[in-house]
């Protein structure tokens, strides 16, 4: 009905408070606090005067100014209008088929992405507000007594609390393996790799710092890894004919999952390292680096890499001194992301094959040492490249010989701070992958300024002005709006 559209159940409290008789807004809130009301509905003295405001707005309530023994105060009276809509309210709250839902069900469902101990600890915290909640809504049930409708609510209350209290104590004891003979932990992780790649079911393990050991069979052979808060601490490698006894070819076995494009696993919490198990001296991350270079199955690798068009830059704040197990090959392709060379461009600029690079990208994303390139940063460095070399080559008509450079180098000289410079008249752009693109913007305008004052000290304002328009007109329309959103040039031209 038009009257309820957009109320809310602030305002039909409101409402309902004012249909007894006219109140100013502190009385209203007097009223809701001694009827115990905010243990049942999230209200507040702001809720109600941002009710009351509004109410008022759409005619359903009067204002009227009255003084008492104390200052001057709004007085809300209920129109006819606002008393329709409060009886057109409650036919839709009392029929209401709106499902029960608890917002702390989100919380459960996503448990397992956190060290057990810490869910647990955390759970208890809840379980004790539980245990405070239901003694203080019991005792507001006490002062209620002679007032049916609010010991109504308040029964149900104290039941909702308690059945969550005695639900979550279920879920402690379970979690901390009380009542189950079978108990996996709180972590129940099992499937096929078709569904979920082995270097997920690392990280997901490695993130939540969770300890117990993960299985992975084809029918034939079993591989385990054990973890201890998040860290690979062993492994084993069975096969038809019987245990792997070599460390380095139990190893190799592990490596040899990260091929497996089908397999069941498990991940158990309950169990540990088992006995004569190769031990592992290395970070997850490394473990899923080392892996990754095993993999030679193009399918596999397109789920990160699907196209030579892709473009990946390198995560912020992380050096590759700082306990990375990096080959050479890998060290190069690095360091050639620049945020704006594709898997293409990084393929010729280190002499690799495209496949050669899709694999080394593969294994560094998968390590969480890169990222795909932030789409509106590749098209704020390409506008920039595009636009500089553009105004560059448009100056060659005025130099006098085509070998002449100085142009670039003075703007060079000019631009010095900056890590970006002229090399001949191409852009080595040296910015930090990890630049926000506001600061990345800042950079390149100023750079920007400093080629355009070159041009118009060396060639006069008029020709400067004439090629930067001339530029404009050249600049791939794809990127003219980021061209003016970052105001890389004067809007005026």
């Amino acid at each position: 009905m038009e009257e309820t559209a957009g109320l809310t159940r602030n305002d039909l409290l409101v409402l309902g408070l004012l249909l007894d008789r006219p109140m100013h807004g502190y009385e209203i809130l007097q009223q809701i606090r001694a009827a115990d009301v905010d243990l049942w509905l999230a209200v507040s003295p702001a809720a109600i005067y941002y009710s009351l405001s509004k109410l008022h707005r759409r005619g359903l309530v009067l204002e009227t100014r009255a003084r008492g023994e104390g200052p001057e105060r709004s007085v809300y009276h209920l129109t006819e209008q606002g008393r329709q809509a409060f009886f057109a309210g409650m036919e839709e709250a009392l029929a209401s088929q709106e499902p029960n839902r608890s917002e702390y069900d989100v919380g459960i469902f996503l448990l397992n992405k956190i060290p057990q101990e810490r869910a647990l600890a955390l759970l208890g915290q809840r379980l004790e507000f539980l245990r405070r909640r239901e003694e203080e809504v019991l005792k507001a049930r006490r002062r209620a007594a002679g007032d049916p409708l609010r010991c109504a609510i308040l029964t149900r209350i104290a039941t909702c609390v308690r059945t969550e209290r005695e639900w979550l104590e279920g879920i402690l004891r379970h979690l901390r393996g009380e009542e189950m003979q079978e108990y996996r932990g709180m972590m129940l992780l099992s499937g096929d790799l078709r569904d979920f790649h082995l270097p997920d079911l690392i990280k997901l393990i490695a993130s939540g710092h969770h300890s117990g050991t993960l299985t992975v069979t084809d029918g034939l052979s079993i591989r385990t890894l054990s973890f201890h808060q998040g860290r690979p601490v062993c492994a084993t490698s069975r096969r038809p004919e019987g245990d792997v006894r070599d460390p380095d070819q139990v190893l190799n076995d592990i490596y040899d999952l990260f091929r497996w494009q089908e397999g069941a696993f498990t991940f158990d919490q309950r169990m540990g390292p088992q006995e004569g198990c190769r031990i592992l001296q290395m970070s997850a991350e490394n473990l899923i680096l080392s892996g990754a270079r095993w993999v030679d199955n193009w399918a596999i690798i397109q789920r990160v890499v699907p196209s030579p068009e892709v473009i990946f830059e390198r995560r912020d704040n992380i050096s590759l001194e700082e306990g990375w197990d990096v080959h050479p090959e890998e060290r190069q392709v690095w360091e050639s992301l620049d945020g704006v060379r594709n898997v293409a461009e990084v393929a010729q600029v280190c002499g690799l094959t495209e496949f050669e690079t899709s694999k080394v990208l593969y294994g560094l994303y998968e390590a969480g040492l890169i990222r795909p390139g932030d789409m509106d940063k590749i098209r704020l460095r390409r506008t920039f490249r595009e636009f500089a070399e553009l105004l560059c080559r448009a100056t060659k008509p005025y130099r006098a010989s085509p070998n002449d450079f100085s142009c670039e180098e003075e703007v060079n000289h000019r631009a010095a701070p900056l890590p970006i410079r002229f090399n001949l008249s191409r852009i080595e752009d040296r910015t930090e992958p990890a630049l926000s693109t506001d600061d990345l913007a800042e950079m390149y305008r100023r750079f920007l300024q400093a080629q355009q004052d070159v041009v118009r000290e060396r060639f006069g304002e008029a020709t400067l002005r004439q090629l930067l328009r001339q530029v404009m007109a050249q600049v791939n329309p794809s990127l003219m709006e980021t061209l003016r959103r970052y105001r890389l040039v004067a809007t005026s031209l």
